[in-house]
């Protein structure tokens, strides 16, 4: 029963943190090599070599591009691949996919 009438009752800390450290497991535990194949089978042998999954955050998967013409192709195809990620990843893992030129 709540100490002030029709407020709820507080939640213990400890709730809190087991359910912060729940979520970021949960975000964590895809493997970086688990995570490349997945992006290998997607985008393609071509497309990989071009291209690497380096971080994900928030629900939101960077991938590395070599080259201004690579992050044009995939920003074509984000929404399949995004669709493929999701569907053997998780709804629930990966949200967006951001293309970023850059060394992998």
């Amino acid at each position: 029963m709540s100490i002030l009438p029709g407020r709820p009752e507080p939640t213990p800390i400890g709730d809190v943190l087991k359910a912060i450290f729940q979520r970021l497991e949960n975000e964590q535990d895809i493997s970086r090599e688990g995570m490349e194949d997945c992006w290998k089978r997607l985008a393609g042998e071509t497309a990989f070599r071009h291209s690497k999954p380096t971080d994900l955050r928030r629900k939101v998967l960077t991938v590395r591009v070599d080259s201004s013409g690579w992050l044009q192709e995939l920003s074509l195809q984000k929404r399949r691949l995004l669709k493929g990620l999701q569907r053997e990843l998780g709804k629930d893992r990966i949200s967006e996919i951001h293309f970023k030129i850059g060394e992998f």
